[in-house]
């Protein structure tokens, strides 16, 4: 009588047992699943923000693929496991693929100065300082420190403007544009500046800074500083997306050219890549590292959002983020060295005929669903 009760207690138990594997086994293939989504969907070539935003925690997401697929290892003998597997796998290709060349193992794109000419050189600083923060003075002091010979800020309203006013006697030449909705946007320089104009490539509450500057040894640089939309719930790219291609259509006629500023995109994005090939400026971050500006607040969720791309006959002397100003961003600091052989040993990308089809859909459906108004 009491072995059959045993026995019966380790049917049971078994039994329980079993039930249990095989709902942890539901839960972690769902986890699979989504985690696959999260791999696959952005390569569709769509500008839906539920797609898009997927474009920005790859390195997140590279991660979670790995851990998940270490919690695979127990079911392994199940067909749909080893299909799981697979679709991880793939996942972790995808993510690779798109991560590596901000790696500090890949070639760098843009080459490190070789020259120690102080004429050549251009020091720039830019930085979301984020509307609602109010330690202006934490930005002052680390301008104070750096000594760039150019400062852009987006985020800036006239509470900004005011309580930053000691960089107009700083800096012989500022350009402000201060707004109340967090797309205000600020240029300061201590080099002759030739043209300098505010412009809203997509919409005019929207603004970004053309200017054209003139460095010590006499040569004229093209300068966009630009701040568009982010992906957010409920809002499409399109915005975004256009104002990238517009603002490389601009400078892809300069022979010596930059772009900076906060553009809510990352590095490994199909946009920033489009943006590139229009522009054929060139990412001075690849093969040195991912130097994620955002979110300053957190230890897990950042990404590059700060950009400055630049011409061909421009080098690299310096790229560092800077420390916290009390914003959600970290600043960002880039000195360039003006050495036009350069352009002879590093090229931009191409625009081929389907990444012209790519900018011109862009910016066409830009128009179609935000029309300038009359």
């Amino acid at each position: 009588m009491n072995s059959t009760i045993t026995t019966e207690k380790k049917t049971e138990t078994a039994s329980g047992a079993f039930h249990w594997r095989r709902w942890l086994w539901y839960v972690v293939l769902l986890v699979c699943v989504i985690l696959s989504l999260t791999a696959f969907l952005p390569l569709l070539l769509v500008d839906w923000w539920w797609v898009r935003i997927g474009d920005f925690p790859r390195l997140q997401l590279l991660f979670c693929y790995v851990f998940v697929l270490l919690a695979i290892i127990p079911f392994c003998k199940r067909l749909s496991a080893k299909i799981a597997a697979l679709a991880l796998c793939a996942g972790i290709g995808i993510q690779l693929f798109w991560i590596f060349p901000y790696l500090t193992i890949a070639p760098n794109e843009v080459e490190t100065a070789q020259s120690s000419n102080p004429e050549t050189r251009l020091r720039i600083m830019t930085a979301n300082v984020l509307q609602k923060n109010t330690n202006a003075s934490a930005v002052l002091k680390l301008i104070d420190r750096e000594q760039p010979d150019i400062v852009v800020l987006c985020e800036v309203n006239q509470r900004w403007i005011s309580d930053l006013a000691a960089l107009e006697n700083k800096y012989a030449y500022h350009l402000t544009h201060p707004l109340e909705n967090t797309y205000g946007i600020a240029f300061y320089c201590n080099l002759p500046v030739k043209s300098a104009e505010v412009r809203g490539l997509v919409k005019k509450d929207i603004p970004s800074i053309d200017v054209t500057i003139q460095l010590r040894s006499g040569k004229e640089v093209r300068l966009f500083a630009i701040h568009p939309n982010p992906p957010r719930p409920g809002e499409d790219t399109t915005k975004r997306d256009a104002e990238l291609v517009l603002a490389g259509r601009e400078v892809s006629q300069n022979k010596s050219a930059i772009v900076l500023g906060d553009l809510n995109d990352v590095g490994w994005s199909r946009t920033t890549n489009l943006f590139q090939e229009v522009s054929g400026l060139l990412d001075p971050r690849k093969g040195r590292g991912l130097f994620a500006t955002f979110d300053a607040t957190s230890w897990i969720w950042r990404y590059p959002l700060d950009y400055l791309f630049v011409s061909d006959d421009f080098r690299v002397a310096e790229i560092r983020t800077l420390p916290y100003i009390g914003s959600d961003h970290f600043p960002l600091l880039v000195e360039l060295s003006y050495e036009p052989e350069a352009a002879a040993t590093q090229e931009g990308p191409d625009l081929d005929v389907g990444d012209q089809k790519d900018a011109a859909e862009a910016v066409q459906s830009a128009r179609e669903k935000h029309p300038a108004p009359e």
